[in-house]
């Protein structure tokens, strides 16, 4: 036998052991991703909105049950996504209601390891906090306050708005070199459920 096939011999188990240790990472990962989207829950509660200086605000409070699993992605590096839909519509009696605004509220929850303290940053306006705990920050984020929603001069006293918002919950790949080791993730997301109230004029 020569050596270059003996070399090439000894190369085959190592390759197919190789494969197999992958092909068993991804199908762990995946059942991981699966079981992450399966435990996260959002749920809005105390919705309402008032009126300040002509402009309906509103005010909403979310609670975040986020798995440990998807704790420790976000220690490793991952970007918590958290975006509030925001929709108005006037409602009539013998057609779709008519949409009259709609709007996203958008956070961002991410791990600084130099400084070891949880940022949120607000995506609309690009003010940042920093907070000691990952879930004084998702409270932070679930803490919807005076939110401007529409004017009120929009409002016609004759007829009836209903607004409502919903929560979606993402987890991204951070952009850096851990980034293509928890690719699977990338399409991670968890959604509350729709939640509505009248505008009063």
């Amino acid at each position: 036998m020569s050596y270059n096939r003996a070399t090439r011999s000894r190369k085959r188990p190592c390759l197919a052991r190789s494969a197999l240790w992958a092909a068993l990472c991804f199908l762990a990962t995946i059942g991981a991703d699966v079981a992450v989207a399966a435990d996260a829950r959002l749920t809005l509660r105390e919705v309402q909105s008032t009126i300040d200086e002509g402009v309906y605000e509103l005010d909403a409070k979310l609670e975040i049950q986020l798995p440990e699993d998807a704790r420790k992605a976000v220690e490793a590096g991952l970007t918590l996504t958290l975006t509030y839909e925001v929709e108005v519509s006037r409602e009539r009696r013998f057609m779709p209601d008519d949409g009259i605004a709609t709007l996203e509220q958008r956070y961002e929850v991410s791990y600084h390891a130099l400084s070891q303290r949880y940022l949120v940053k607000n995506l609309n306006t690009a003010e940042q906090q920093d907070f000691g705990s990952l879930q004084a920050a998702l409270d932070r984020v679930g803490d919807l306050r005076g939110l401007p929603v529409l004017d009120t001069a929009l409002i016609s006293d004759d007829a009836v708005y209903q607004g409502r918002i919903r929560a979606v919950l993402g987890l991204n790949t951070a952009p850096d070199v851990l980034g293509w080791l928890l690719f699977w993730t990338d399409d991670w997301s968890a959604t509350s459920d729709w939640k509505s109230w009248t505008l009063q004029p």
